[in-house]
């Protein structure tokens, strides 16, 4: 009955002990495919063409062109990364995955502004560079109907002179990625795409020979000359969008709006780098082009200024000019949210004033930090606890027999094993009661003849009498019997106690070496003999297969066993959570 209690209270720990496992599991599963997947396509809901702002211009037959820019994509070398245990690295990963639901935007064209690798500059060997591109090209995947064109950035041909960089930086990203300096028109638009790290590094010269931009013989094939060739081409073009890598100068202390997250562009340089372009590059590149509208990079962060170019009729005369630094692509420390920008074009018509003819929008990628933070972190806290809750052993107490309280242990026993007999009511009113301390005992009850080996198995029937039965209860060492012969084993008896084995009374078949199995252990036991008593030794040997009890306990080793069943349940949640996302991921790499 002890047992078959234990398994009765046990049973509702023990579902609820497995409906909460069940639970976790569904909880880190849905969790997982939304933090990884789901919430790409969710940070895309509000993201929208800005066609709206060219709706007065457009009309049945008048489509807009879709330009996506896309800064700072910063893919890093495999040669270099290699792949992580869940296949490859997280920034990777991001960008496949970002890249999968920004293309869902079907844009027609889509522009790199620079930084497209991460560590181009540092590529010295054709075949290393090859199997780089074909690790952007992996990530980007997208059809014949979509084009797209690059700007190099600092990361991917270098600026300045250092020996770490490749000299053939700027020759293989010519080969890959398209010129360093290109005009394209689209939609009546004509986008000046420019090298901006070489502009850099040309105005350092030119400011070392101490010349102005009127005095400065350009390079060949540089940036100088290619802006100065590009200007004179601009003499009837209604729209000039010029796209370049480095943010153009502006004062310190110029705010960025609202959109951006923290702070603004300031002026600074370092080792390969340069966050704005000079002042006097600024207003060369302003006056030669009179762009209406300029997209940079690099910053990493969304800004938005106005430029101020003097007109050429007069002092008095300004016009000012919009610049957008695009978000970076890629996740970055120095941001929250990555994002892209998004374009919309109709072809200007000459001389006329009626609205917009360009549009632009940002748009926002998931926040991998905001992520982890709000939404893994507490989780794992929370999962941690209710593990921890159902591994906890559960304590039952139960009052066993003991010469002094003369209890019974609870549910029913059988008379030959029990303490108590018919032949005790004397003393006992109930077989509950304890023993009386000096119990007289005037006449003896003389047992049957024979032992139980004749006698029906449960049967009530007294083995010794009542005063033996009392006294074997009231004290450890009595008289012996010498009614039956002893058969216990001699290799566990010393020679001392030799003379009390011979009258041990025996009225069951001598027990043989037993292995029992319960909550877990298996127990080997052996019977020895001790001061005319029959005892046992137990060894008890733990099974890992068999970790917990019925009811959920965990009672091998108290802690260790504890920690070991709150690993194997974390093994059990974290698994399937596991296998989603390399299902999920898989599905992302083949789209």
């Amino acid at each position: 009955m002890g047992l078959l209690h234990d398994r009765r209270s046990h049973a509702p720990r023990l579902r609820s002990r497995r409906i909460a496992i069940f639970a976790l599991r569904l909880f880190w599963v849905i969790s997982t495919i939304w933090c990884e997947f789901g919430v790409f396509f969710y940070s895309l809901v509000h993201c929208r063409w800005p066609d709206k702002v060219l709706q007065l211009q457009l009309t049945s037959a008048t489509k807009p062109t879709r330009v996506l820019l896309i800064a700072d994509a910063q893919v890093p070398n495999p040669a270099v990364v290699g792949s992580s245990w869940l296949g490859e690295d997280t920034v990777t990963s991001y960008l496949r995955k970002s890249w999968s639901v920004a293309y869902r935007l079907h844009p027609d064209i889509v522009i790199f502004l620079g930084d497209t690798l991460s560590a181009g500059r540092y590529v010295r060997s054709r075949e290393e560079y090859d199997s780089y591109y074909r690790r952007f090209e992996s990530i980007f995947r997208h059809g014949n109907e979509t084009t797209f064109y690059f700007i190099p950035g600092n990361t991917d041909i270098g600026l300045g002179q250092s020996p770490s960089f490749s000299k053939d930086a700027s020759q293989f990203f010519a080969e890959y990625f398209g010129p360093l300096n290109q005009a394209i028109t689209i939609a009546g638009h004509k986008f000046v795409l420019i090298d901006a790290p070489k502009l850099v590094e040309e105005d350092y010269q030119r400011h070392a020979h101490g010349q102005t931009f009127e005095e400065w013989t350009p390079l060949s094939g540089g940036p100088i000359a290619f802006l100065r060739s590009t200007a004179k081409t601009l003499v009837n073009v209604e729209s000039v969008v010029l796209l370049s890598h480095i943010p153009l100068s502006r004062p310190a202390s110029k705010s960025c709006g609202p959109f951006r997250e923290k702070g603004s562009i300031s002026a600074g340089a370092g080792h390969g780098y340069q966050n704005m372009l000079g002042k006097q590059t600024t207003e060369f590149m302003l006056k030669a082009l009179q762009p209406s509208v300029i997209f940079s990079g690099d910053n990493r962060d969304y800004c938005e200024v106005l430029h101020t170019i003097p007109g050429l009729d007069g002092p008095d005369v300004k016009a000012e000019v919009r610049e957008v630094t695009v978000k970076s692509f890629s996740p970055s420390r120095h941001i929250r949210w990555p994002g892209f920008q998004l374009i919309s074009l109709i072809p200007p018509i000459p001389g006329s004033s009626s609205g917009p003819t360009i549009a632009d929008t940002s748009c926002h990628l998931p926040d991998t930090v905001g992520i982890y933070k709000r939404i893994y972190l507490p989780s794992l806290v929370l999962t941690a606890i209710v593990l921890l809750y159902i591994n906890m052993p559960l304590r039952s107490y139960h009052r066993r027999l003991s010469p002094v309280s003369g209890r019974r242990p609870p549910g029913p026993e059988s008379a030959i094993w029990s303490t108590w007999s018919p032949h005790l009511q004397r003393f006992l009113k109930s077989p509950t009661d304890p023993l009386p301390m000096n119990p007289n005992t005037t006449d003896h009850a003389t047992s049957r003849s024979g032992t139980p080996r004749t006698s029906p198995l449960l049967s009530p029937i007294a083995l010794f009498s009542p005063q033996d039965e009392i006294e074997d209860l009231m004290s450890p060492t009595h008289n012996t019997r010498n009614d039956h012969e002893d058969n216990l084993g001699s290799s566990w008896v010393t020679e001392d106690e030799g003379e009390y084995l011979d009258n041990v009374p025996v009225f069951l078949p001598q027990p043989r070496y037993s292995r029992l199995r319960r909550n877990g252990w298996w127990s080997w036991r052996a019977p020895f003999g001790s001061r005319g008593r029959r005892r046992y030794i137990t060894i008890r040997i733990p099974q890992w297969g068999n970790r917990l009890t019925p009811g959920g306990q965990s009672l091998l080793f108290g802690t260790p066993e504890l920690l070991w069943g709150f690993v194997c349940d974390v093994a059990s949640i974290a698994l399937p959570a596991l296998i989603s996302r390399l299902i999920f991921g898989w599905m992302f790499s083949s789209v």
